[in-house]
């Protein structure tokens, strides 16, 4: 086995892999080939140890050190390691699997012969300077090729590291990849803007989004933690982070002050701090002047769109801007009355700056989910979703949000599934890390039966968003659609151990015990699930009566009592009681409710095992057909 140095640069086949910068790159042309962290940490483990058998328990241990993870996270890494290198499976040149034993790299592994192709490489590394950089630093002469002929190899790569990596930069600043930008402490005397922290946050995160070299935690996963400001380094090791940007805002009148700092989660140390005073109406000012900072201060490198996007502004209307801003702040809370507030907000933006991109997006991401929190249905709320995406996409087509929004709709709606990978894709290309796009893309995925697929969409989604209920319930899902009862137990349990108010997860985790038999768990757990969803007391204790009496028959029965006469309630949730207790033309009636309205989960229909009493029926046989998924 060759010997390798973890810090080192490798070739195989058409690739160059620098270990150090976490960075692969195909050799003749210099591109950066994106991979995620986790993925280039195991792809680096496999490359040190080129030929060696390396069980799955060691990559866990190597590249999950002191982190809770399962064998699936892994599995899943290799998927996407494949994907991105362009192996064949059946034909592997890069990673053989050796069954019961784990993973071995097969592929010759060289170290670069030439002290140029080194340098070379280096250079490519850091071809765009950070956007604070001094002027000399614009043009190195290292690239001059009589430079190189003239001066030794080990000189010039001292060289090369004193001109691109300054020594006022603080050690281990570079390796920060991962951000958690927590809820500003509002400090104001009146406090009448409370969304203001929360929404300069969630504004910074969208603005550090286009970046692909730097991945930043969604606002609804640091939501959480807006009234434990303790120990802001802790909170971002909880969110996985590198780093966290933690700070206090104050308007007095019409003045703003924002004191912000940037801290290293492992060590606690503070790499950065700013204060800000300005007009109110010069918010916009304050946020690109704490997000340049920040992208001095780590070093992070950005090619001409990204930088683009990065300076762009959707509007230049201040008071639009700030309606946009507290309808994202109403949008996050993930309730009916937060959708219709921000519903509001959102539109007064629109008419305070109709070509406000952003805006008419939130209000399509509004829409979306309304049918979910409200007694809307999709024939009143897609559409108008499918109208504002549309425009917004009119005004700004380089957004990824927007076509993953757009996406959603043609997967969930439309039932245009060549049309919503399209979009999934381009969604997640001009957004990689948006863990939401990867989230819908995988959902999508999963409703058609495409697993493997499904699962490393999942896997880049919780990448970006590691700690995400609702992410990680959707990935339970997956395991339910496949009959893998046990797993979905397993998973459900966790999100609950962290979030026990989460009510999704209380229903997949009561489906799978029922499926297995364990009538008296689902029975406490389908209790929980509708006492967290606002279901009175006395109704849900009726049905544990009921299945003290009579069973878990007698519970579907009285739960079917209960829904017939509750509307609106989801029809496909209706023909699923009935299904329970054998009541095939009743399951029926409600499952063509179910797709006529287009409800969400009727997608996945053909996967499916609640239904099976009616897959030899003819008239459910052409449900699944109308669904075409």
């Amino acid at each position: 086995m060759i010997e390798l140095e973890e810090s080192g640069i490798y070739e195989f086949e058409e690739f160059r892999l620098d270990a150090k910068r976490r960075r692969l790159f195909r050799s003749g042309s210099g591109e950066l080939v994106p991979l995620t962290p986790k993925a280039a940490e195991v792809l680096i483990y496999l490359v040190v140890n080129a030929g060696r058998v390396l069980s799955k328990d060691e990559l866990l241990e190597k590249v999950w050190e002191n982190s809770f993870v399962e064998e699936s996270n892994l599995s899943q890494t290799i998927f996407v390691l494949r994907k991105t290198l362009g192996e064949d499976t059946r034909n592997p040149r890069f990673i053989l699997t050796v069954p019961n034993r784990g993973y071995q790299f097969i592929a010759p592994v060289r170290e670069p012969g030439s002290g140029d192709e080194i340098l070379e490489e280096a250079i490519i590394a850091e071809e765009t300077p950070p956007p604070a950089a001094p002027a000399a630093v614009r043009k190195s002469p290292l690239r001059r090729p009589a430079g190189l002929l003239a001066v030794p190899l080990a000189a010039l790569v001292v060289f090369a590291v004193y001109w691109f990596y300054p020594r006022s930069k603080p050690a281990g600043i570079g390796g920060i990849r991962t951000i958690a930008i927590l809820p500003f402490e509002d400090l104001s005397a009146e406090q009448n803007d409370k969304y203001l922290g929360i929404s300069l946050a969630d504004a910074l995160a969208e603005k550090f989004g286009v970046m692909k070299e730097l991945t930043v935690r969604p606002t609804r996963s640091v939501l959480k933690y807006a009234e434990s400001r303790d120990d802001p380094a802790a909170i971002g090791r909880a969110l996985e982070a590198d780093a966290v940007i933690d700070g206090r805002i104050q308007r007095a009148g019409e003045r703003i002050r924002v004191n912000v700092q940037l801290i290293r989660t492992a060590d606690n140390a503070t790499l950065w701090t700013g204060s800000f005073d300005d007009r109110f109406t010069n918010f916009f000012d304050v946020q690109d002047a704490i997000s340049q900072k920040v992208v001095q201060t780590l070093a992070l490198r950005m090619n001409d769109r990204e930088r683009e996007r990065f300076n762009r502004r959707g509007t230049e209307n201040a008071e639009a801007y700030q309606d946009y801003l507290r309808g994202r702040f109403h949008w996050n809370k993930r309730t009916l009355d937060g959708l219709q507030k921000a519903i509001a907000s959102f539109e007064d933006a629109v008419r305070k700056d109709p070509n406000f991109a952003a805006a008419h997006a939130g209000l399509a991401d509004c829409y979306v989910l309304l049918p979910e929190y409200s007694g809307a249905t999709t024939h009143e709320a897609f559409p108008k979703a499918r109208a504002a995406i549309g425009k917004a996409l009119e005004l700004d087509d380089q957004q990824g949000g927007f076509y993953a929004t757009l996406g959603y709709a043609q997967a969930f709606y439309d039932w245009d599934f060549a049309g919503a990978e399209r979009s999934f894709k381009r969604a997640v290309e001009l957004g990689p890390h948006d863990a939401t796009a990867r989230q819908w893309y995988a959902e999508f995925l999963g409703s058609t039966g495409r697993f493997d697929e499904s699962y490393a969409q999942f896997a880049l989604a919780v990448e970006s968003d590691p700690v995400s209920p609702i992410i990680l319930t959707d990935l339970a899902t997956n395991y339910y659609l496949q009959e893998r009862y046990d797993e979905t137990i397993d998973r459900t349990r966790k999100i609950i151990e962290l979030n026990p108010n989460f009510g999704y997860a209380y229903y997949w985790l009561a489906l799978s015990y029922e499926r297995q038999g364990r009538d008296a768990e689902a029975v406490e757990t389908f209790c929980k699930t509708s006492l967290l969803f606002g279901e009175p007391p006395a109704m849900v204790e009726q049905t544990r009566e009921a299945f003290r009496k009579n069973g878990l028959r007698g519970w579907w029965q009285k739960r079917i009592e209960q829904i017939e006469g509750l509307a609106p309630y989801p029809a496909y949730l209706k023909a699923l009681a009935h299904a329970r207790v054998g009541d095939r033309e009743k399951a029926l009636v409600y499952l063509a409710q179910s797709v006529e309205q287009r409800e969400r989960f009727v997608v996945a229909l053909r996967l499916v095992k609640d239904f099976d009493l009616l897959k030899n029926d003819p008239r459910y046989q052409e449900l699944v057909r109308r669904i075409g998924a």
